[in-house]
């Protein structure tokens, strides 16, 4: 140890870091106070898939568990976090409500209890149509269409209600989760809630002053409100797990001052763009994903076997990943984003498809030859050539993984492997 004018400033790393770990204050702390959660560490955690494995492995970090037999081993976590927010955020026609909408139904659909509002602020949602492209039941009552109670209020007043209530119910309400804690022990928690956001351009609250629509003070009023509708329903989020998605669309900054712009929301948007209620929405979102479409990739009846376009989503921002992640994925006109062929397009971005249409194959699958069109097919109807095609593309999903471990080099660098010696 190093000490310097009575200062500790270095200790030998050789010696384990739990003999320098005195818990003495943090158990006076647990038996001296009326409110012993304010000491608890949250260290547990659920995930859910999106339904698109490249941007579940985009946003997903590896984890230490403990085996029974005492041994460790990291394992993926995938997909979005629960008691979130998850910002969607693109040109109008980029896809994002249509992802919202799977994602959000996707972390419900396994629950029995777990609910979907779709808060329709816009006023152009088809229930039809969200039956569409989640493909669930017509007669699921999960999944509520709010169209007549979308202001800012009535959506304070839901989240309450919903906490409220998951409160009074306790464990009727919650499911165990397993592998998702750093001590190994398996945990209890609330089934998940969605609130999805239609768009939060659109999100207002009941006594708007629609005069100055448009106008400097309608956006700050708007911004305003917006950051305290977020500021309010964060800490419930968590506790009752309420992941909160919200829609949003770019539009172009307009500077007051061409000489001194002002600062960019998010590293990854254009200095030209921004978001309009504010930028609270930006600095509270857990994950935020940018939708770009490209239209000049139109999927064709005659070439892939369906309608659509290539959408191009970009992880702008990630509180598990790291931020820069762009993925090629297929928006099916029918059914909206559809996982197979987004596994393809996954496959082409790391240049594994090789040979011309109609004889293509996978790099490593020589002898599985397909086209753009049976590609679905082939990986619905053809079990071996599934397993053989997702065995290839693991590791490049895997690859995609933000948290590693770190090297010899590294650990150098950040002084873990530094030692004196006992001089």
């Amino acid at each position: 140890t190093i000490i310097i004018e009575n200062k500790i400033l270095y200790h030998n790393l050789e010696t384990p870091r739990k003999e320098f770990i005195d818990m003495g204050l943090l158990d006076d702390l647990y038996a001296n106070t009326k409110n012993k959660r304010l000491w608890d560490s949250n260290d547990t955690f659920v995930d859910y898939s999106t339904g698109l494995l490249p941007l579940d492995y985009a946003n997903g970090f590896w984890m230490t568990v403990k085996n029974e037999d005492g041994t460790t081993e990291k394992i993926p976590v995938t997909g979005v976090l629960g008691g979130k927010m998850i910002l969607m955020f693109g040109s109008s026609g980029s896809g994002k409500t249509t992802l919202a909408t799977q994602i959000a139904y996707r972390i419900i659909k396994d629950f029995d209890d777990g609910l979907l509002f779709f808060i329709d602020a816009e006023h152009t949602a088809l229930k039809e149509r969200i039956c569409q492209i989640t493909n669930m039941d017509r007669d699921d009552p999960r999944i509520r269409l709010c169209e007549d109670y979308t202001s800012i209020d009535d959506v304070l007043t839901m989240i309450d209600d919903v906490c409220r209530m998951k409160e009074e119910g306790g464990d009727k309400y919650k499911y165990t989760v397993t592998n998702r804690s750093y001590d190994g022990k398996p945990f209890k928690y609330y089934v998940p809630t969605v609130f999805l956001i239609d768009s939060l351009r659109q999100f207002n609250r009941r006594d708007m002053d629609t005069s100055t629509m448009g106008t400097n003070m309608d956006g700050a009023r708007g911004a305003k409100d917006v950051s305290e509708f977020l500021d309010k329903v964060l800490l419930n989020m968590q506790r009752y797990n309420i992941v909160l998605i919200c829609t949003n669309h770019l539009q172009l900054k307009v500077e007051t001052n061409p000489y001194a712009p002002s600062a960019k929301g998010l590293i990854m948007m254009p200095q030209a763009e921004t978001l309009p209620r504010g930028q609270r929405q930006l600095f509270l979102a857990h994950t935020a994903i940018r939708c770009n479409a490209i239209k000049s990739n139109i999927y064709t009846k005659e070439d892939y076997g369906f309608e659509g376009f290539m959408v191009t989503l970009q992880l702008a921002k990630s509180k598990t990943a790291f931020v820069g992640a762009t993925l090629n994925v297929a928006l099916n006109a029918d059914f909206g984003f559809d996982p197979i062929f987004t596994m393809y397009e996954f496959a082409n971005q790391c240049k594994l498809i090789q040979g011309r249409n109609p004889h293509l194959y996978l790099e490593g699958m020589e002898d599985a030859k397909f086209s753009r069109k049976t590609f679905r097919k082939k990986m619905i109807e053809d079990q071996e050539f599934n397993h053989r095609f997702m065995s290839i593309m693991k590791p490049y999903l895997e690859a995609m993984i933000g948290t590693k471990e770190s090297t010899e080099d590294e650990q150098i660098k950040y002084g873990d492997l530094i030692s004196l010696g006992d001089d």
